[in-house]
C-alpha cells in the first residue's frame, strides 16, 4: 500500500522540523509534503491525505484553511489558543509540552479512518459496476436458454432431413449441411456462457467479503 502523504503548513521552521523528527520515530513513516502559509493555495485533493497546520498567526491560520477547505482532506490544527475550529474537517490540538506525541497519535486515527472510508468508497463503485454486469449475465443467461431451444430444434430438424438422402438434390443436402454445421457452431459458442453463473456468483461473494473487512476495520 502506497505511504499517505501529510502536508506540514507552517511558517516556523521549528515547527516542521519538530513534528518530521518525531514523526521519524514511528514504524510507519508517511511522505511530506513542508510549505509556509504563503504556498499553500496551490495544494490540490490528490497531492495529500492530511495536512497538519500550526506556528501560523490568526490571520494565517484562518487564510490557509480557506485554501485547504476546496480539497476536502482532513486537517489537524496545533493551536496556541483554546477552542475548537469553525471548519468542521479540522481537528484542533492544543500546542503544549506534548503536541508531537499527541500529533502522531491523533493523525495516524485520522489516516487510517481516511483509507477506510476511501475503501468503501471504492467498493461501492466496485458494487455498482458487478450489479449492473450481473444484470446483463442473467439477461445473457437467458437468451442462452432461449437459443439452445430454437438450436435443438433446428439440429433435429437439420438431421431428419438429411436422412431423406433419395428426396434430396445435392443443391438441397448441401444447403441443410450449412444449416446444421452453422449451428453446431452457434451450440459451441453457446457452451461458453455455461460458466459463467458460477463465475458472476463467486466475483459478488468476493466483494461482499471485501465490503464486511473494509467496515470491520472502519
Amino acid at each position: 500500500m502506497e505511504r499517505p502523504t501529510v502536508v506540514i503548513i507552517s511558517d516556523e521552521p521549528e515547527f516542521s522540523a519538530t513534528a518530521t523528527r518525531r514523526w521519524l520515530k514511528e514504524c510507519q513513516v508517511p511522505s511530506f509534503i513542508l510549505l509556509g502559509s504563503s504556498s499553500c493555495s496551490r495544494l490540490r485533493a490528490g497531492d495529500f491525505d492530511l495536512a497538519v497546520i500550526g506556528g501560523l498567526s490568526a490571520d494565517s491560520v484562518s487564510a490557509v484553511l480557506g485554501s485547504l477547505a476546496p480539497a476536502g482532506k482532513p486537517v489537524i490544527h496545533i493551536s496556541r489558543l483554546n477552542g475548537h475550529s469553525p471548519h468542521t474537517a479540522t481537528v484542533s490540538l492544543p500546542e503544549i509540552p506534548q503536541w508531537p506525541d499527541l500529533l502522531v497519535t491523533v493523525a495516524t486515527q485520522v489516516l487510517a479512518h481516511e483509507r477506510t472510508r476511501t475503501e468503501l468508497a471504492m467498493l461501492g463503485e466496485s458494487s455498482a459496476q458487478l450489479e449492473h454486469e450481473a444484470t446483463l449475465g442473467r439477461y445473457m443467461l437467458e437468451v442462452r436458454h432461449n437459443l439452445n431451444n430454437a438450436l435443438t430444434s433446428i439440429l433435429g430438424n437439420s438431421d431428419l432431413i438429411l436422412l431423406e438422402e433419395a428426396e434430396l438434390s445435392s443443391t438441397m443436402r448441401t444447403q441443410v449441411e450449412t444449416i446444421r454445421n452453422m449451428g453446431m457452431r452457434m451450440n459451441e459458442i453457446l457452451q461458453r456462457f455455461s460458466s459463467l453463473q458460477k463465475e458472476m456468483q463467486l466475483i459478488q461473494s468476493s466483494c461482499k467479503r471485501a465490503t464486511r473487512s473494509a467496515t470491520a476495520g472502519a
